[in-house]
């Protein structure tokens, strides 16, 4: 390997890497107050129903979504014995 093959760096002065830090920490904070918003909007509760249909609608998807899990848990469940009674 030639000294010429070497890639030319980019000297920085102390004041660039605080600068460049700076703005790291600030993206880093940005991103960290996004996540948590999102975190936040996920698992808060859910309104009330404003009436009777729409109770009996969310209780119906809340109860087809724990079925639907269950059957899911099972069929893995039964692939996994199979898999590991060979």
């Amino acid at each position: 390997m030639n000294m010429n093959d070497t890639p030319k760096t980019e000297i920085l002065t102390l004041e660039e890497l605080r600068q460049q830090k700076a703005e790291a920490l600030e993206e880093l904070r940005a991103q960290k107050q996004a996540m948590a918003d999102t975190a936040r909007n996920l698992f808060a509760p859910i309104a009330p129903a404003a009436n009777k249909g729409t109770a009996i609608m969310r209780a119906f998807n809340t109860g087809m979504a724990v079925f639907d899990g269950v059957m899911l848990g099972m069929k893995l469940m039964r692939k996994a014995r199979k898999i590991f009674r060979r």
